[in-house]
């Protein structure tokens, strides 16, 4: 199962990043993120590990998979069953920029998972990308 949202930002790609940075600053940001605390690493870099806690949801660890600094960041968390990857990506678009969420579950319990929580987990990737959009619109005056 898979769930996309790109978000037009009217702030530079610099200052969008700069939000999306720093994974235990999200708490503060945005609602859907109760408590993001690091557990490995230092600061966002592959491999590092994040125990993150969202609404409604217990903490999981997730594990950053893929970094380009200052453009993307992919991180993953698995339990038996199902793993699932969210995907953080700010396109240039000119002096502004684009977000794109990404949140996608593979695995045998992923269809079941989804037709459970599946609006749940929309409804936050969407909070997720208005509030980091806010965020950086924000920052950029």
């Amino acid at each position: 199962m898979r769930y996309e949202v790109q978000v037009d930002v009217d702030a530079p790609p610099v200052v969008l990043w700069s939000v999306l940075a720093d994974p235990t600053e999200w708490p503060m940001l945005s609602d859907s993120f109760l408590k993001v605390e690091q557990v490995r690493g230092s600061g966002l870099e592959r491999g590092a590990a994040y125990k993150v806690r969202q609404p409604s949801i217990r903490a999981m660890r997730w594990t950053v998979t893929a970094l380009e600094p200052g453009t993307a960041f992919t991180w993953r968390m698995a339990v038996p069953g199902t793993t699932t990857t969210g995907a953080h990506r700010v396109v240039p678009r000119g002096t502004a920029s684009r977000l794109e969420l990404v949140l996608e579950q593979t695995g045998f319990l992923s269809r079941p998972l989804w037709a459970i929580g599946g609006a749940h987990y929309r409804a936050l990737v969407e909070r997720e990308a208005a509030t980091f959009a806010g965020a950086a619109e924000h920052r950029a005056r």
